[in-house]
């Protein structure tokens, strides 16, 4: 897709290391949707199709494929290839971002997962989640007192089958297709993830910058509110 001539390498740009957690038959949309829309806000696929000026203040991402069971292992998804890790806990560098995607409503994380991404945490400028990764990210302590989204379906599926004890110290927000609540950022359902990797990019990148991956894309993404599919929690008892 490159239609422009493209041009030197800018020695300034921001590079950005963003660590991504593969799970056991984590939901494959959860992953490749926001990470496919956040690189096209990079400087090397905006490079040859957006001009010169717009792609000089693009940012540069490394990404980092890390398994829960810190091996090199490939991870099946719910659909889709294997993914391979890149990375273990220990060779995993100084990250800047951390995304974990949904699996398994009541995933939960091995020991040395859930260590990796408690002593990862201070370090990090931003954790995102994707559908029920908040779930499985409410059960390291680290969404205790925070306001989250997740997916509807499986929130409400936890109440009903008398698991919602475990998810009671986060406070669900049933009308949001995102929610930042300091430096966590979380979704709801599997699509809203686009939405939230788009106001990610908004807050994150240049205007210009967004604009140019949005159209490359050809997405336009929706709001936190209304969410559409809010309906699925009306009478369910979150408290």
């Amino acid at each position: 897709m490159h239609l422009l001539p493209s041009h030197p390498v800018n020695t300034t740009i921001k590079a950005i290391q963003f660590g991504v957690l593969l799970l056991k038959s984590y939901q494959f949309q959860d992953l490749v949707g926001p990470v496919d829309y956040l690189n096209t806000h990079t400087h090397s696929f905006l490079d040859g199709i957006a001009p010169p000026a717009i792609v000089a203040k693009a940012p540069n991402i490394t990404w980092h494929y890390i398994s829960e069971f810190n091996d090199f292992s490939p991870i099946t998804a719910s659909s889709g290839p294997p993914q391979i890790p890149t990375t273990t806990f220990n060779q995993t560098p100084a990250l800047d971002y951390l995304l974990i995607p949904g699996a398994d409503i009541y995933h939960t994380f091995p020991v040395e997962a859930t260590k990796f991404i408690q002593a990862r945490f201070p370090e990090l400028k931003g954790l995102l989640t994707v559908c029920v990764g908040s779930l499985h990210l409410s059960r390291t302590g680290l969404l205790d007192g925070k306001r989250a989204a997740t997916n509807k379906v499986a929130l409400r599926l936890t109440v009903e089958q008398g698991q919602f004890q475990q998810f009671r110290n986060v406070t669900w927000v049933k009308d949001a297709r995102f929610v930042r609540d300091g430096k966590i950022w979380s979704s709801s359902g599997v699509t809203a993830g686009l939405d939230l990797a788009a106001e990610f990019a908004r807050v994150n990148f240049d205007p210009e910058v967004n604009q140019a991956a949005s159209e490359a894309f050809e997405y336009k993404a929706n709001p936190a509110r209304p969410d559409p599919f809010k309906y699925l929690l009306d009478g369910v008892d979150l408290m």
